[in-house]
């Protein structure tokens, strides 16, 4: 029976770091993937695939909004969409056969195509072969989860993996579930012309995300002509592709849907079945793998990174957990994750961005913080560019006055993730962020407007001037 160091379950953006980093440890190392392509869920059904849509339905709607610059346009544009297909495909070969390039390059690295199990703590079986090893980590991912929902149509619907499949631009498409798969896709496919549909069960969308945020997005959907239905009670969904209905109750009115496209996006599933985690003794329940802020399962030398472990899911978190477990397997020193600096983008319209704690969060930590707020309505880049639906928002701890938590909503909130990130992880003050420049006219100005804004306010209070009438 052939032995390794390590041996990396799933090839996605946490296990391939994993392995490569080990072996260039010098480590004998083997990289198992059921697809036999590394890029894992991210690059072939995820936020990959899904941004170059995205980037053709933006230029898309772009053109279509010409007028409002003042640009007139002879015909009407049109979108060739098999084409934007067949180049997303193209990207993610190009993507995939790079990294299997880097891993090849690696003598010291062995990378097999098949679904691993576990036998015991030390072994694990691949396509009918038994082999050894010394350490793991799991990077198994996670896919879309069904929810329990009633009727035959729900098996037939489409997830996003399904989505990204088609070959053509549907006419009308409903969604379930207003997380953040929906409401990136929903808005795309409005912008290509499409009716589009969201059902959501709460009262508003993207009911993970702080609130003034999401409803910021939730209004520029509604105004762009999506149908935002909320506080829905699903019934049954039937039938199949070409024709759903979608039976539901509404402020106690019952109401039915009919579309032809429905796509069911009510989160994601850790893949841990199949695993025989429970022959290695390892801990885990539905929500993931059970691992401490090392990434450490229960058992010293199983470790568990990315999606289909317990923790933030986002594929450069799954990175930064990689970096994490294969320091604390082969350094002297344990490094530990770092939640409060989680950064994510989410690519909606306006764009979301968010670095460490929002307020909602900050409280649930007991901490005691201010929330100061700079609108884009009154800024300039954002109305040379007819985008002045935004905010960008600090919060503060009022006893370290650090910002722990950087949100903003904007046309290009991701390109300011970068210094929200470092705002966060730098524990900067307001001072620290005054004493930057920042380029005019710039979305990035809005920092240095907002840090000046809120150090002088507090000034003010501090001299009493918060009590004067």
């Amino acid at each position: 029976m052939k032995k390794y160091d390590l041996i990396v379950i799933g090839a996605g953006p946490g296990g391939t770091p994993v392995a490569m980093a080990a072996a260039q440890f010098g480590k004998k190392v083997l990289l198992v993937d059921k697809r036999g392509e590394p890029g894992g869920e991210c690059l072939f059904e995820g936020c990959i695939p899904s941004k170059i849509l995205e980037n053709a339905a933006n230029r898309y709607a772009m053109l279509k909004e010409a007028e409002g610059f003042h640009i007139e346009l002879k015909s009407t544009p049109q979108i060739h969409w098999e084409a934007v297909l067949s180049e997303k495909d193209a990207i993610l070969k190009k993507r995939s056969g790079a990294a299997l390039k880097h891993i090849e390059a690696l003598p010291s690295l062995d990378f097999m195509r098949g679904t691993a199990r576990f036998i015991d703590e030390h072994t694990v079986e691949v396509e009918g072969k038994r082999i050894a090893f010394d350490n793991a980590v799991i990077a198994s991912g996670a896919s879309a989860h069904l929810p329990p929902l009633q009727g035959d149509g729900v098996q037939k619907a489409w997830t996003n993996a399904d989505l990204f499949k088609s070959s053509q631009i549907p006419d009308e498409i409903a969604f379930i579930g207003a997380g953040a798969i929906s409401c990136e896709l929903v808005q795309m496919f409005a912008k290509l012309g499409v009716k589009c549909h969201i059902l959501e069960r709460g009262p508003r969308i993207l009911r993970r995300i702080d609130e003034q945020c999401a409803l910021i997005v939730q209004e520029k959907m509604q105004r762009s002509g999506i149908d935002v239905v909320l506080n829905v009670d699903f019934g049954e969904i039937e039938g199949d592709l070409g024709g759903y209905t979608v039976h539901y109750t509404q402020e106690g009115e019952a109401k039915t849907l009919e579309v032809p496209h429905l796509l069911i996006a009510t989160g994601r599933a850790p893949n841990v079945e199949g695993l025989g985690l429970e022959e290695a003794g390892v801990v885990f329940d539905r929500h993931g793998i059970r691992v401490d802020a090392g990434m450490q399962t229960n058992q010293p030398h199983i470790y568990a990174v990315g999606d289909c472990a317990v923790g933030p899911k986002f594929a450069h978190w799954a990175t930064y957990e990689a970096g994490i477990a294969v320091h604390n397997l082969y350094a002297p020193s344990r490094h530990e994750v770092e939640n409060d600096k989680l950064v994510w983008v989410l690519f909606s319209d306006p764009q979301i961005a968010s670095a460490g704690l929002d307020e909602a969060s900050a409280k649930a930590k007991g901490l005691e913080v201010s929330v100061e707020v700079y609108e884009y309505a009154a800024d300039a880049r954002a109305q040379i560019d007819h985008a002045t639906d935004g905010i960008l928002k600090f919060v503060v701890d009022n006893a370290s006055k650090h910002i722990v938590g950087v949100q903003a909503v904007g046309p290009e909130a991701s390109s300011l993730s970068g210094e929200a990130a470092l705002i966060v992880s730098k524990k900067l003050t307001m001072m620290d962020v005054m004493g930057a420049i920042h380029p005019h006219p710039t979305y990035t100005e809005a920092f240095g407007n907002l840090a000046r804004s809120a150090f002088f306010k507090s000034m003010m209070m501090h001299r009493g001037g918060g009590h004067r009438g």
